[in-house]
């Protein structure tokens, strides 16, 4: 496991009270619950230690699953990828074989510039299926964007699907349009704004379906400050399927039901585009993980927002729901100001949370007990973008 570094060392007390309330929509007696993270956070990865080279950094939240030999990987995604291997989520180590390579392509028409893989589902230990998240990056490619500040202009995104047959050590490429799973029904427009959709956490499993929650940005990018009307709102919304190898069968949420289809941009022309784009639901636009809680059967949404005051004050929060569609308010966990607070000396932000539970018997470990592992991601912002570590800390939750 990592590192056992200073800042690995330090303790890193928390307790805060957290209040999950059930959704509006949920039937009445909903539990509520009280969470306490404790005791010292633990190094998982240290990048400038640990890296294998100068992009091995963590740049999505910590993802595992357990193959057929039940080795446990730990991914926590850049668009060169590697894991952290061991026979538990307390061993494992990082491994400088790469997982998945990102091609890096300059047509947008390929979908296939730079890919995060940021959600994993473990089928039968040897197949398993992702969501990567693509970026297109116009200021990297010539003649694709006029300016250099990628997060107001040039930058596309749609997620797609990869496969592993070997139990996780290495996964395929994602070939257009074959692998298509999510995106807006519109091309990459040149400065045009962030673009696209994401993929917001992991996949979890219900019954039959698989669920995955979907992020997406206002577009065009200036549309709420020209008063312009927006093709595409922001916020965040599930989508499932009953096929997670066929990457056309996921479907979005319209308001009412999982039936947007999502279209691919660079084939015909698409009739009726508005069709083809989810309605965001209340609450989930920072969203960066789902677990199940089995005792209490509610869904935790695990939401981070550093960016603004949407949720209150800037920090960890979470969020339930008794169906994955309609969540309770948030209710702060920790806010930055705190963490920040209880920092050693530096530029530091914090990044990229999620819960992964040791105890989880799911070899994809979705769900939770009382006594997760609440992992993130630390960076210096004195050295940006490649000094960052990865930690986990102890979180107990109190069901009430």
């Amino acid at each position: 496991m990592g590192t056992n570094g200073q800042a690995g060392r330090l303790t890193f007390l928390w307790t805060v009270v957290l209040v999950v309330a059930g959704a509006r929509q949920a039937v009445s007696g909903t539990r509520s619950v009280v969470a306490s993270l404790e005791g010292p956070r633990t190094v998982v990865f240290d990048s400038s230690m640990d890296g294998c080279d100068k992009v091995d950094i963590p740049d999505a939240p910590a993802r595992a699953f357990r193959d057929d030999q039940g080795a446990v990987h730990l991914i926590a995604s850049h668009y060169v990828t590697r894991a952290s291997i061991g026979s538990s989520l307390d061993t494992v180590k990082h491994d400088c074989q790469v997982v998945f390579r990102s091609k890096r392509s300059a047509n947008p028409a390929e979908l296939d510039d730079s890919t995060w893989l940021l959600s994993f589902y473990d089928i039968d230990g040897k197949r398993v299926a992702a969501l990567g998240h693509m970026e297109f990056h116009g200021w990297e490619h010539p003649g694709m964007c006029a300016v250099k500040d990628f997060t107001k202009t040039c930058w596309y995104n749609v997620v797609m699907f990869h496969v592993s047959e070997d139990g996780g050590y290495h996964f395929g490429p994602a070939r257009a349009p074959s692998a298509f799973v999510a995106g807006l029904p519109y091309r990459y427009e040149v400065n045009q704004g962030i673009e696209g959709y994401s993929v917001g956490s992991n996949i979890i499993k219900v019954g039959s379906w698989y669920y995955a929650m979907l992020r997406g940005w206002n577009w065009p990018a200036d549309c709420v400050e020209t008063k312009q009307p927006c093709l595409v709102r922001f916020g965040a919304a599930p989508m499932r399927t009953e096929n997670i190898l066929d990457p056309s069968s996921w479907r979005g949420w319209d308001g009412k039901a999982f039936n947007v289809a999502f279209a691919y941009p660079y084939g015909e022309p698409i009739d009726r585009p508005q069709d083809h784009v989810y309605k965001p639901v209340d609450h989930m636009d920072y969203v960066n993980s789902l677990n199940f809680h089995e005792a209490s059967g509610l869904y935790i949404a695990t939401l981070w927002n550093p960016y603004n005051h949407a949720y209150g004050e800037e920090g960890l929060y979470f969020s339930t729901s008794k169906d994955l569609v309609h969540w309770s308010k948030p209710a702060l966990v920790v806010a930055q100001s705190r963490l920040m607070a209880e920092e050693s000396k530096g530029r530091w932000s914090f990044m990229y949370f999620s819960l992964i539970d040791p105890r989880s018997n799911d070899p994809n470990f979705s769900t939770v007990t009382d006594e997760p592992y609440l992992y993130y991601v630390r960076t210096d912002r004195g050295h940006p973008p490649n000094t960052r570590v990865l930690f986990r800390q102890k979180i107990k939750l109190k069901w009430q």
